[in-house]
């Protein structure tokens, strides 16, 4: 008992001198703010914040894209569209397909008339010559 006793008090002394001596602790203060030196200085002295600074840069990168990309494409001239001729298949020629756009070309899919036109291999070039 006389033993239980000088435990507790030994533990009970320890750990108020631990509690005095201690570091106090904040839980998140703000530190002070650090001395800048050079251009940190100057940069500074304009966004003290580094929410500031971090918008202030990627601001200046939005900032050099743009340009770089109204630079670049900069024509006034809106560019030609390659002109495509459309194949229409006359009504005597068997050996080409109809247009694509044609009602016809659903069906001449469909048909025996697709197979054959894929295996000969003179209509698949007279097709391909047509296009340029």
């Amino acid at each position: 008992m006389v033993l239980q006793a000088l435990k507790t008090t030994g533990v009970r002394v320890a750990t108020a001198q631990a509690r005095r001596a201690g570091a106090r602790r904040n839980m998140g203060g703000h530190a002070p703010a650090p001395e800048w030196t050079g251009i940190d200085k100057v940069v500074r002295g304009y966004f003290p914040q580094d929410y500031q600074l971090s918008g202030a840069i990627l601001g200046g990168y939005s900032v050099l894209i743009g340009l770089g990309v109204l630079m670049s494409g900069g024509s006034s001239e809106p560019a030609e569209a390659p002109v495509q001729k459309a194949v229409a298949a006359s009504v005597g020629s068997s050996d080409l397909p109809p247009s694509v756009e044609s009602a016809e070309f659903d069906t001449f899919v469909e048909s025996d008339a697709f197979t054959k036109f894929i295996e000969s291999e003179e209509n698949v070039n007279k097709y391909v010559t047509s296009l340029e």
